[in-house]
């Protein structure tokens, strides 16, 4: 439940901490005392966007801190849990704190933990709810009347589960598409990339294979000039050299003189004759095998003839057709993985699908259970409350959404000899109060919410129409805290708490619990305005003195 609120520098409030305990609480004042300033502070650290309106005139910010009591909150104390917020020194408290500066940044933070405001809005939506007339207006959408018809038919785990399920199988089934789309606009491709794979795999080019045969065409090009340099080579060798060698060796032979120099110049000599025979022997070789590859260029030249050619075809020098080649063969591995990688997205389609309508089919036959008696209990709360002779349906429509297999329609009639029609073509200003109302009750009794803000819920309803809302109220705050900012008297004196808000000399919004005589007269405000008399404060000392007779006998059940 909500224990303290605190609030500075927000909008008329400069300072001022209020304390709530649990039962039903009252918040009573004149019209633009400033009433609604304090729920609109509580929504600010509820997690609702903020506006540097909001900020106190001549500050730069605004602060507003609410510590809540989650000792009957176990869903509330599972969420801080898992988020790392519970405080370690009393895990039965959390504090929220929320402040919001001048130039549009807010911060917040749970037990001294700083958060996001998503995190902020799911954890305080564990702990409390706000109703307002904007709430009412709500309740003609599908989505809000769906949303508390499974409060009160359904945990929050199921739903919750629904919703992850369906985005689950919907976040697949984009990814199957998306990569199905992909994969046909890829189908030309594809087909072109069979082709030149096919092709460049017959023609089965080696890696390098151009540069060696560049280099070949490039000899075989030349045989002629090559030839020739070879036989002028050792037509030399054997004309001038070769003879030379030879009469040197003879006039050397004939030198009679044993000199170790000497014999070394004839084994050189004899060396250099060698070496020369065998260059002769080497050359010719070399020129018999030239002669013999001559006849070849022709096959070189072609085949260099379609390198180039496809090459140009691929739009790659030549020297990279190699790399080229095995670039497409990657390419279209890859492909083809992707086909195989479909199946896989299509069968994780089916298993998350088959999740989804699971966890529907579950919330469906819990909403299918629930819709009759829901309906019933909205028909006696409006019964309570005025609307005797109203009568309450559930219908369902089906479809798929987030939400489950279908969607839900109230149906509503003031009279219970038309027929129900939809709540949002048949009931009037008055009416959709009262039927929120009802609704509301009916779903925070069966709920495990702790705790419930209403404001001017009753509007609309006197008399004793608004001694049953307060009496209601009272019955639903024996297991929820509820908090109500209230004009009828006769839901203020059913309070177990009653604070009042007024404005200071200074225009300040204040609060202060009321007791006693002070209660007396403000109850008399409420019953006779600004004519304050004898009458007035009767009527209210008899209003006070019933409601507390009233509150008496549900604390003896």
């Amino acid at each position: 439940m909500l224990a303290y609120l605190t609030v500075r520098n927000f909008a008329l409030v400069a300072d001022l901490e209020l304390h709530f305990a649990g039962g039903l609480t009252v918040i009573t004042g004149e019209s633009g005392a400033g009433k609604s300033i304090l729920l609109d502070a509580l929504g600010l650290v509820l997690g609702q966007r903020a506006s540097r309106t909001q900020i106190r005139p001549n500050s730069d910010e605004c602060e507003v801190c609410a510590e809540f009591d989650i000792s009957n909150a176990p869903q509330s104390q599972r969420l801080l849990i898992s988020n790392g917020l519970d405080d370690k020194d009393e895990s039965t408290r959390c504090v929220v704190r929320r402040i919001a500066s001048v130039d549009g940044r807010s911060r917040a933070w749970v037990n001294d933990t700083p958060v996001s405001l998503a995190t902020l809005r799911e954890l305080c939506s564990s702990m409390v709810a706000i109703h307002d007339q904007f709430a009412q207006q709500q309740l003609l959408g599908v989505t809000t009347q769906l949303s508390w018809f499974d409060d009160f038919a359904a945990q929050p785990q199921i739903v919750e589960e629904v919703k992850e399920s369906f985005r689950n199988w919907r976040g697949r089934a984009y990814e199957y598409e998306s990569e199905r789309q992909r994969i046909n606009n890829a189908l030309e491709r594809r087909e072109l990339l069979q082709y030149q794979v096919e092709e460049l795999d017959a023609f089965r080019l080696e890696e390098s294979e151009f540069e060696q045969l560049s280099n070949r065409y490039k000899r075989l090009n030349q045989t002629q000039s090559i030839l020739a340099a070879v036989g002028q080579a050792v037509a030399a060798l054997e004309e001038n050299h070769i003879p030379g060698i030879g009469r040197t060796r003879t006039e050397l032979d004939r030198v009679d003189d044993k000199s170790p120099e000497l014999d070394s110049a004839r084994e050189l000599l004899d060396g250099v004759e060698v070496g020369v025979d065998e260059s002769i022997r080497q050359l010719r070789a070399y020129a018999d095998a030239l002669a013999m590859d001559e006849d070849s260029l022709d096959e070189v030249a072609e085949r260099l003839d379609q390198i180039h050619d496809l090459a140009r075809k691929h739009r790659v020098p030549s020297t990279d057709l190699y790399s080229k080649a095995l670039e497409l063969h990657k390419e279209l591995d890859a492909l083809n993985e992707s086909e195989n990688q479909l199946t896989v997205l299509q069968e994780s389609v089916k298993t998350a699908l088959a999740e989804y309508r699971r966890c529907a089919n579950e919330l469906s036959e819990l909403r299918s259970r629930a819709a009759k008696p829901f309906a019933k209990a909205v028909m006696t709360t409006l019964n309570d409350i005025g609307m005797k002779q109203a009568t309450f349906k559930v219908a369902f429509v089906e479809s798929e959404a987030e939400t489950g297999h279908e969607r839900v329609d109230f149906a509503v009639s003031a009279n219970s000899r038309y027929e129900p029609g939809p709540l949002k073509a048949i009931a009037s200003g008055g009416e959709l109060s009262r039927i929120s109302l009802a609704i509301l009750v009916v779903v925070a009794s069966n709920s495990k919410l702790p705790c419930l803000i209403l404001d001017e819920a009753d509007i609309g309803v006197g008399g004793t129409t608004a001694d049953e809302v307060g009496r209601m109220l009272g019955r639903l705050a024996e297991h929820t805290q509820v908090v109500c900012v209230t004009h009828a008297p006769q839901v203020a004196a059913l309070g177990d708490t009653h604070l009042r808000v007024l404005k200071t000399r200074e225009q300040d919004i204040a609060a202060c619990e009321l007791t006693g005589e002070d209660r007396i007269e403000e109850l008399a405000r409420m019953v006779g305005g600004h004519r304050i008399n004898a009458e007035s404060r009767k009527y209210a000392s008899v209003l006070l003195e019933e409601a507390q007779e009233f509150n008496r006998t549900q604390l003896a059940k």
